[in-house]
């Protein structure tokens, strides 16, 4: 009987036009926001969209700011087939959480398909920026990134960034193969042909755009996987001379900072 009468009088002040958020405190108003986002997921995964929709944006007017309740916006403008919208709200997402990389990724792939070319290569290089610094585990990711940036590239008419993120590519697909046949029979000559093709594409890189330096440095990554000390050198000399924080990204000045902490700490022992 005490509940009936919690509920009745909840009726009548929505009935009543007094919005029921104005009577909660922060923590209150938190928790209504919640329900509102989980009986929304609930709608979603029972292929239930609309419910689904009207759930989150009952959260959202709560609690605009929550990063999750955007995110299960975007899925459920992408169940009803609502790109642009979805679009918006992973936007937002990234303004909330601009570390949240998955989504970044997301958001980016969802920009190409809707050919906005311009903005999905912003958004993966951002995503490559902030994956990098995950190391080898995240090289997957990296791998879809810059094969989709090469799409982007090709499209757009750029040789120079068609080059490099082939080439990139080549370098990080080697690494896993590498990282794979750890656990295999080793296929030397396989890895090598892949190593040699993303040697050819840096190259064509750095003979469109002289002036840039990452083919540089990713030329000497590649040679020196190879255990072709020669080259190795010679693209590290290059890379020495202009490596600066705004021509490599962060992860990259960070790993040819180490390698020279190595080369001059090995210079000084001989």
């Amino acid at each position: 009987m005490r509940y009936f009468i919690i509920a009745y009088f909840f009726l009548i002040i929505l009935l009543a036009g007094i919005p029921l958020v104005a009577l909660a405190d922060n923590s209150d108003q938190d928790s209504l926001a919640e329900l509102h986002w989980r009986a929304g997921q609930k709608s979603l995964d029972a292929g239930d969209p609309i419910s689904a929709l009207r759930s989150f944006r009952q959260s959202l007017s709560i609690n605009p700011d929550s990063a999750k309740t955007h995110l299960s916006m975007a899925a459920a403008c992408l169940a009803q087939g609502n790109d642009s919208i979805a679009a918006i709200h992973l936007k937002i997402c990234l303004e909330i959480e601009p570390g949240n990389v998955i989504v970044r990724q997301n958001y980016a792939d969802l920009l190409l398909r809707m050919n906005q070319l311009e903005e999905a290569r912003d958004q993966f290089n951002l995503f490559v920026k902030d994956t990098q610094q995950f190391g080898e585990q995240a090289n997957r990711h990296m791998i879809h990134a810059h094969s989709r940036l090469m799409a982007i590239s090709e499209q757009l008419g750029d040789a120079y960034e068609e080059h490099l993120n082939r080439g990139i590519g080549l370098y990080l697909l080697a690494l896993e193969k590498t990282k794979k046949e750890q656990k295999e029979v080793p296929d030397d000559q396989n890895l090598e042909a892949l190593l040699f093709r993303a040697a050819g594409e840096l190259t064509q890189a750095r003979l469109t755009r002289n002036d840039q330096v990452r083919p540089c440095w990713y030329l000497y990554l590649v040679w020196n996987k190879l255990a072709c000390s020669q080259p190795a050198q010679r693209w590290y000399r290059i890379t020495a001379q202009d490596a600066s924080v705004e021509c490599l990204t962060p992860r990259e000045f960070q790993d040819f900072h180490l390698v020279r902490k190595f080369a001059e700490s090995d210079h000084i022992r001989k």
